[in-house]
């Protein structure tokens, strides 16, 4: 990736992020995020490595989600670029089971940082 980067390419880093949770891609979740990483749910959670995010996102995908899950789609999404290597991304997804129905809608903020040119995700914060 190079040192610039469009308002596009962190939708479409987002799209890759919600595409690699969908189909439960964990090793592709896996190089999306910056470590340290931290999960802002009910208490927070710091994950100092990739080997503790995978199983994190692993029991996440298979127990906190919504019976029935099949797949997300991002509602709306917003780009807010808070320095030179980081900024956050505000998006409003759904939650979608095998019948097209939704079953949950969410908003979340995942905050980017840019090291060694590479834009990753160090938190995550559902709202809402």
């Amino acid at each position: 990736m190079t040192n610039s980067m469009t308002e596009n390419d962190f939708y479409l880093k987002w799209e890759e992020y919600l595409k690699a949770f969908t189909d439960a891609d964990y090793e592709k979740l896996g190089t999306q995020f910056h470590f340290p990483v931290t999960l802002l749910f009910e208490q927070p959670i710091i994950l100092e490595n990739k080997a503790s995010f995978l199983e994190a996102m692993k029991f996440i995908r298979e127990h906190k989600l919504q019976d029935g899950y099949a797949y997300s789609k991002t509602d709306t999404i917003h780009w807010v670029q808070l320095s030179d290597s980081e900024g956050y991304i505000d998006a409003k997804y759904s939650r979608y089971n095998h019948k097209n129905e939704i079953i949950f809608q969410g908003r979340g903020l995942y905050f980017f940082k840019k090291s060694n040119s590479n834009w990753k995700i160090q938190v995550n914060m559902p709202i809402g």
